[in-house]
């Protein structure tokens, strides 16, 4: 039995979480707190509080009983959708052009070209790639953008406690307001995964005993204080079933085949993989990745036997605080990325069995740090599909 609590976080400070590795001059930051960054500034609340590690700090920590998932931008903990790689909007006036959203996934199931020109009056321009970042209210394709600024900062030589020469940077931060200038609570809201229902009340205890958490880079300069607004227990709303039945009404009317029943996997973070030869599985990925290799296929493009899929790569960096050193880089598959798989009818229940672990449980590794998780026919594909034809 799986327990889940949702957390929501509130930004005190700007906040950096790297990108990239900070060894150039001109570092990105992220628009969202990675389970791993969770994890290590909650581990590190822990041994504020006792000292050092113990059973319990292995436990939440160290073990694979506790996952801590990303957290995304929420506003007022409303929903957030993240927009998948199928995304697309005009290529001149992207959002700001609403009705020229729409999701393509589904376009691989038709041997009719969807209109690819953005309708909105006086326009024309064609439809462009608008994968990455959020949506707030996906009826009418509110954009969700985390404000962030650029700071110019100078670094400190360690022996002297003085500024060093030519080590001048830039880096972007999160200050926790939106782009728009609205006025509305920016919050940063995810889920905890307990496999082991025990822990729920010494992961209580930590939140509530500690309300400040700090996080990313650049903490001794006064960045990354955050504070845990709200946490509560919650109950998984088992709409699987009913997503799939919505999914597949579409595909039907997209051109999909009648006697299959389609179902797309869409990853909400980043997916790390590896062969027998401990080799990332990119490109290679294959439906006995997800353990579906029974009776399930890709879903391929007419007249082709080329699988739909929209897939990239991310080098995912990090930094080991506990130790002090850098992580070894992983090469994963990009949050965002889609797969598209048929099975037949006869294979529908088992098939079903298997996602709904796959949602819950997770796939790859490192999932206690947030990674591999993936949403079953995720609604934005079917919802904002027939819009732009």
């Amino acid at each position: 039995m799986t327990t889940e609590m949702t957390l929501s976080l509130r930004l005190l400070s700007p906040l950096a979480l790297h990108r990239t590795r900070a060894g150039v001059q001109y570092v990105e930051t992220l628009d969202y707190i990675p389970g791993t960054a969770l994890r290590g500034a909650l581990a590190e609340a822990y041994l504020a509080q006792h000292g050092e590690p113990d059973r319990v700090f292995e436990a939440l920590f160290l073990s694979e009983q506790v996952r801590y998932g990303d957290l995304w931008p929420t506003i007022e903990d409303g929903p957030t959708t993240l927009i998948p790689a199928t995304a697309q909007a005009c290529k001149r006036h992207g959002l700001q052009h609403k009705n020229s959203f729409r999701d393509s996934l589904l376009d691989a199931l038709s041997s009719h070209p969807a209109d690819d020109r953005c309708p909105h009056p006086r326009c024309g321009e064609p439809l462009d790639k608008a994968g990455g970042g959020y949506l707030w209210d996906i009826q009418t394709v509110a954009r969700l953008q985390p404000r962030s600024r650029l700071r110019v900062s100078t670094a400190i030589e360690r022996s002297t406690g003085a500024i060093a020469r030519e080590m001048l940077f830039t880096q972007h931060t999160l200050t926790g307001n939106l782009k728009d200038n609205s006025k509305k609570d920016l919050f940063f809201q995810g889920t905890l995964r307990l496999t082991d229902p025990t822990l729920r009340d010494e992961l209580a205890l930590l939140l509530n005993a500690g309300k400040l958490l700090f996080l990313g880079s650049g903490r001794s300069r006064g960045l990354g204080e955050v504070e845990i607004d709200s946490w509560q227990e919650t109950t998984t709303d088992d709409s699987l079933s009913e997503r799939w039945r919505r999914f597949n009404e579409v595909a039907q009317r997209a051109g999909g085949d009648p006697d299959k029943r389609y179902f797309s996997l869409t990853l909400l973070s980043r997916l790390a993989l590896r062969d027998e030869l401990l080799r990332p599985v990119l490109s290679q990925i294959s439906p006995r990745h997800f353990g579906l290799s029974n009776g399930v296929e890709w879903a391929c493009y007419p007249d082709s036997s080329r699988p739909v899929r929209f897939v990239d790569r991310v080098m995912v960096a990090g930094w080991n605080a506990a130790m002090g050193l850098p992580k070894t880089d992983t090469v994963a598959l990009a949050r965002g990325s889609v797969l598209l798989f048929w099975c037949a009818p006869s294979q529908e229940e088992a098939v079903l069995a298997r996602l709904k672990e796959i949602e819950a449980e997770g796939v790859g590794e490192r999932r206690n740090e947030g990674f591999g998780q993936i949403a079953v026919c995720y609604p934005i594909h079917n919802e904002c599909w027939e819009g732009g034809r």
